[in-house]
């Protein structure tokens, strides 16, 4: 077995530079900025879930979101953890992170109960010098028992 994988000085630079870009999603829906998710996503990128729906394109992710906001007040909290990035090349990654998600509705505090934990399956484009997401994939490994979407992605 390999000690691990070698890390060029590009691909962590890629790696610091992406694992930012998951913080600033995070970031922008845990404090009421939803409004700008979208701009964290290439023009034809997308978000959705596992064998389910999707949300593709700046329009439809933004329309997301505001749907959820129309929704009332939501205090939740994301945290992303264990990225594991693929470089397919200089300016293309893959990676797998875990999403562990508190949350819930009308002003806080809320009881520290996890909502959910789900794995994403992203894909990454840098565009212009800047790491921007090409599709997110949720997939729902573990939920709370009174656990209900609250994003509408629209149809499959």
């Amino acid at each position: 077995m390999s000690a691990g994988p070698v890390i060029t000085q590009e691909a962590l630079l890629a790696r610091l530079e992406i694992d930012a870009l998951i913080a600033e999603f995070a970031y922008r829906i845990d404090h009421n900025l939803s409004d700008s998710v979208a701009d964290l996503f290439t023009e034809d990128g997308w978000y959705g879930r596992h064998g389910g729906s999707r949300a593709k394109g700046h329009a439809a992710i933004r329309r997301a979101y505001l749907q959820r906001a129309e929704q009332g007040e939501r205090i939740v909290r994301h945290i992303f953890t264990n990225l594991r990035l693929t470089m397919r090349s200089s300016d293309e990654a893959d990676g797998i992170c875990i999403l562990t998600l508190f949350g819930g509705n009308g002003p806080g505090p809320h009881p520290a109960e996890p909502v959910l934990v789900q794995d994403y399956t992203d894909t990454y484009r840098r565009v212009g010098g800047v790491w921007l997401f090409g599709s997110r994939e949720a997939r729902l490994i573990f939920a709370a028992p009174n656990f209900k979407p609250v994003l509408d992605f629209g149809k499959a």
